[in-house]
């Protein structure tokens, strides 16, 4: 084999390389965060703000996974007018995000199914009001 056939062979790998490439990014999903990004970045201080605020308290909601669903407890001294929601934030695919207001019984406890949570890695995000302030936590969650 001469070296123009050399030459040639490898430009056209080169090239059915590069229609690969482009055919694979192409079918790529390019999901953000969040489709309002910006305005929430600007609001981050107010982020900083409540996790501030959240690793203050004396004790902090808590969270425990089961086998069948996830327990989280809510602290009774901190429970005066309360208020909040709690994301099941799934980064690699945005919709099987799922989000639940905060309704915890007298004994300050709330039970949430796995079953509507698909298997895989979830940021638990638990922001919620209570006497005019603002608390964020949040976590990271195999299920």
């Amino acid at each position: 084999m001469n070296w123009g056939i050399r030459i040639t062979v490898v430009y056209v790998c080169f090239v059915v390389l590069m229609v690969g490439m482009v055919t694979v990014s192409s079918n790529n999903k390019n999901e953000l965060v969040a489709k309002d990004y910006y305005a929430q970045e600007l609001k981050y201080q107010d982020r900083i703000n409540a996790i501030d605020n959240e690793k203050k308290l004396a004790k902090s909601i808590e969270v425990n996974i089961r086998e069948k669903d996830i327990l989280i407890s809510f602290p009774r001294e901190i429970a005066q007018d309360f208020s909040g929601e709690i994301i099941f934030f799934r980064p690699s695919d945005a919709s099987k995000d799922v989000m639940i207001k905060m309704a915890f019984d007298k004994s300050g406890a709330q039970l949430i199914s796995k079953n509507m949570l698909v298997k895989g890695a979830y940021k638990l995000c638990l922001s919620w009001k209570s006497d005019n302030k603002n608390y964020y936590k949040e976590q990271v969650i195999n299920i």
